[in-house]
């Protein structure tokens, strides 16, 4: 089997046409993914888009406005009285279940809140900590005890 000119530049085209089209099918195929991430991020903006203009609209309506100024802002309309519910500590008391949903989710698990307390505990300096007495620091006098003996000797 002898290898003819023909062949030998049959085969030099055919790798020189590789070498051409493969960076351009690279090139291509990369933006076509490219299109299609960019297609994807529009859809997601129209959709934000649209969600924002819902919200505009909502506000342009005097009755969803006066209704968010009575939660948020504690507004009454002229005439009205207002009542506030607090609890013996004096935080007001969630009036709507939701509220009240949205209050427990925000003090969170029991299990969180104790190991916030744990690692708060582990942040407590030496001054922090009382004595063996129960005394801190700043309740014990700078004056040592041993000195009182003088005081007993004046008057003898």
């Amino acid at each position: 089997m002898t290898i003819t000119r023909r062949t030998l530049a049959l085969v030099a085209l055919v790798v020189i046409a590789l070498a051409a089209l493969v960076p351009t099918v690279n090139s291509y195929v990369a933006q076509r993914q490219q299109l299609s991430e960019l297609q994807t991020q529009v859809g997601n903006q129209e959709k934000d888009v649209e969600t924002l203009r819902e919200q505009v609209a909502r506000w342009e309506d005097p009755a969803f406005v006066a209704t968010r100024a009575r939660e948020r802002l504690l507004f009454a309309m002229p005439g009205e009285t207002q009542y506030r519910l607090t609890d013996t500590s004096g935080h007001d008391v969630p009036q709507t279940e939701a509220e009240q949903a949205a209050e427990q989710a925000q003090e969170g698990e029991w299990f969180s809140t104790l190991w916030k307390s744990v690692e708060g505990s582990s942040r407590l300096t030496p001054e922090d900590i009382p004595d063996e007495t129960g005394s801190t620091d700043d309740d014990v006098s700078d004056e040592d005890p041993a000195d009182d003996s003088t005081d007993q000797d004046a008057d003898q």
